[in-house]
């Protein structure tokens, strides 16, 4: 629950300073330079058109280019974030987490001897505090480095929590839990066939009586904004020098929902920094990450988990407890199978 994925800020992972934009279309003038002479095949030239093609609209849940939970350079920097009480780029500040665990106690949720599923754990924050209370955690995420710390932090207090480093969509297990918990709005972040899939694992994994307790996000939390960019000398994304260009593009659904896209286009010198799908040559590496958002309403989420086999026992609107209201950024949910 440590939310390692996404960044309910994207913009926090910017690198300097940013300049918005002026609005135009990313995809106008590909392969022309401003004068209207024609672009050179190599060098500068090469990288600006495959720059401007890079910034085209996505399609909806295009995915990244390249790893980024699990890129070696990137996680490091995603745990710094995680453990920063003054970002919320990567994890809720400590007291909210406090305030989170103690709602799932009052609520008689976790205590001793409760079996929890954390997914998308982190560095264990939230597995940590479950453990406390003297609950029987099971953390699942992907990134190794976070792990690592997940793990050392449980032996320095002596807590027996099993950490698992696994894609949680895989998820396998058959009503061995008592409580599966998510948060952040990871289940927002997934396609409509990807999302549907792990609420049905999640339903198998837990225990007759069990629930399952998320949060989501609202369309509130992702307003349409301009264009963004960021340089840096070495910095989240990159070692080396770098420029990132931003923009959320946000698409209304139905029923008051929407798709936000935060995608991120990172222009490097090296051809080393593109990974898997970066487009790269001597003048230097493209590389496009997206995070995505289905941005839901109380009565679409309500109609996705029924559809899936939950019952809604109750919303909030932050995973605290706080009271459902019509404006907030987030949806906490607590439903349980059918």
């Amino acid at each position: 629950m440590d939310d390692e994925r996404p960044p309910a800020r994207p913009a926090a992972l910017g690198d300097a300073s940013s300049s918005p934009g002026d609005g135009t279309d990313a995809g106008a003038g590909v392969g022309a330079v401003a004068d209207g002479g024609a672009v050179a095949d190599g060098g500068v030239g090469s990288l600006l058109t495959r720059v401007v093609a890079a910034c085209r609209p996505p399609a909806p849940f295009e995915p990244s280019e390249a790893p980024f939970w699990d890129d070696p350079y990137i996680a490091r920097h995603l745990l710094a974030a995680h453990l920063d009480e003054t970002s919320p780029a990567a994890s809720r500040p400590g007291a909210e987490l406090d305030r989170a665990v103690a709602h799932l106690a009052a609520r008689g949720l976790a205590g001793p001897g409760v079996r929890v599923l954390d997914l998308g754990c982190g560095p264990g924050l939230v597995a940590t505090r479950l453990a406390r209370l003297g609950c029987r955690v099971t953390g699942v995420d992907l990134s190794e480095r976070s792990l690592d710390h997940a793990r050392r932090a449980a032996l320095a207090e002596g807590r027996e929590i099993e950490y698992r480093r696994a894609d949680f969509r895989e998820l396998a297990d058959v009503g061995r839990f008592d409580l599966v918990l998510q948060s952040y709005g990871e289940l927002s972040t997934f396609a409509p066939d990807v999302r549907d899939d792990l609420l049905a694992r999640v339903r198998r994994a837990l225990a007759p009586g069990g629930a399952f307790v998320f949060d989501a996000s609202r369309p509130r939390l992702h307003p349409p904004t301009g264009r963004g960019w960021d340089v840096s000398p070495g910095g989240f994304w990159r070692p080396g020098p770098h420029v990132v260009l931003e923009e959320c593009f946000v698409t209304p659904v139905d029923a008051g929902t929407q798709l936000a896209c935060h995608q991120y286009v990172v222009v490097d010198a090296g051809t080393g920094g593109a990974g898997p799908g970066g487009d790269a040559d001597a003048a230097g590496c493209v590389t496009t990450y997206r995070m995505w958002f289905h941005d839901h309403t109380p009565a679409s989420l309500t109609a996705v988990l029924e559809a899936a086999g939950f019952a809604v026992d109750e919303m909030w609107d932050s995973l605290a407890g706080d009271p459902l209201t019509d404006d907030g950024e987030w949806l906490a949910v607590l439903a349980r199978p059918r």
